[in-house]
């Protein structure tokens, strides 16, 4: 099957890849992958398309999951048996702590699986993938579309989070936010993500909300995103939606463009410092951020990247294959 795979490619035919995992990534990513030299295909893996899914595992030159493990799952146990060579592992973020609580358990890393090409969507998750013992290289994923004329700083003056669940709230930062929020009450905050049922107690000048389909009108609204994490999926979407809209962002990871803060007494300081700006009308776009998303997160940088790399896996691969057919002394 791989020869015939590598002779498609040389005589011109479309690169096959079959995307598997978190829906609501996979849904974003494949919409910016068409191409006429690619042919890039993403399932929900349900019974309803369990043979279309596995026609298209079968054809494709590379396997592309959203979603990192250290034992085998369906999908990988899947491509296993149809005998594919180049499977891609992409690490987003809570997969690695459940690796790691895994290790700690006791599981040991299944030896295929480590044999497979490891990506993760942020350098700090790289790393830390790393440590796990597996090879693993930081490749972009993360895009955004640029805002054409962001609208200027509102005037009033308020900061924006996000907390998705209050199952998830400890990860996402909720007893910083109420900390802060408590101890700032002249500042206007605005919580926005909690699932459908969910209530939130906190002081007067936070304004909760439940999730949305986008948060863009929330960003344009805020002068200041606040993303205090204790552990990101990769590089987060909501960072990259504020930097293009050209709003100040703290952030628990170091970023381009992002004031850095990893505590609560930190992001205090900052949002103070940011509001002390505003009152004094010193407080503009962050035009940094700006050219940080039209520089290096747009749909086509991402797609550019990702065909050079899923490229370089396939070739490389077609020339191991080559290589092994070549006779010995001229056997």
């Amino acid at each position: 099957m791989q020869n015939v795979l590598c002779e498609q490619r040389k005589s011109g035919g479309s690169r096959r890849v079959a995307i598997h995992g978190l829906p609501y990534f996979c849904a974003k990513l494949s919409k910016i992958l068409k191409d006429p030299e690619w042919d890039v295909r993403h399932h929900f893996y349900e019974p309803s398309g369990l043979i279309r899914f596995a026609a298209d595992l079968w054809r494709c030159d590379l396997a592309f999951t959203w979603g990192g493990r250290i034992t085998m799952g369906r999908f990988l146990r899947a491509a296993r048996c149809l005998g594919k060579k180049n499977v891609v592992i992409l690490w987003c973020g809570s997969d690695v702590l459940y690796a790691q609580e895994e290790l700690s358990a006791g599981k040991k890393i299944d030896s295929w699986v480590a044999e497979r090409i490891h990506w993760a969507a942020s350098p700090a998750l790289a790393e830390e993938v790393r440590s796990m013992g597996l090879s693993c290289e930081y490749v972009q994923v993360s895009f955004v579309e640029p805002v054409a004329t962001p609208a200027p700083l509102p005037a009033s003056f308020s900061v924006l989070v996000y907390v998705p669940t209050i199952e998830r709230a400890s990860l996402y930062g909720l007893d910083r936010i109420l900390e802060v929020a408590d101890a700032l009450r002249h500042v206007e905050f605005t919580l926005v993500g909690l699932q459908r049922g969910e209530t939130l107690k906190g002081p007067s000048n936070l304004k909760v909300y439940n999730r949305v389909k986008t948060l863009a009108s929330y960003i344009e609204q805020a002068s200041l995103i606040w993303r205090p994490v204790r552990h990101d999926a990769g590089i987060s979407f909501l960072v990259l939606e504020a930097l293009a809209q050209g709003r100040h962002v703290l952030y628990s990871y170091p970023f381009s463009s992002c004031i850095h803060v990893r505590t609560a007494a930190a992001a205090r300081r900052e949002i103070e410092r940011l509001l002390n700006l505003h009152e004094s009308k010193e407080l503009f776009l962050n035009e940094a951020g700006i050219r940080t998303i039209t520089q290096d997160f747009t749909p086509e940088r991402v797609r550019a990247n990702l065909f050079a790399k899923w490229t370089e896996v396939i070739n490389a691969s077609c020339n191991t294959r080559k290589m092994s057919q070549v006779p010995v002394n001229g056997n």
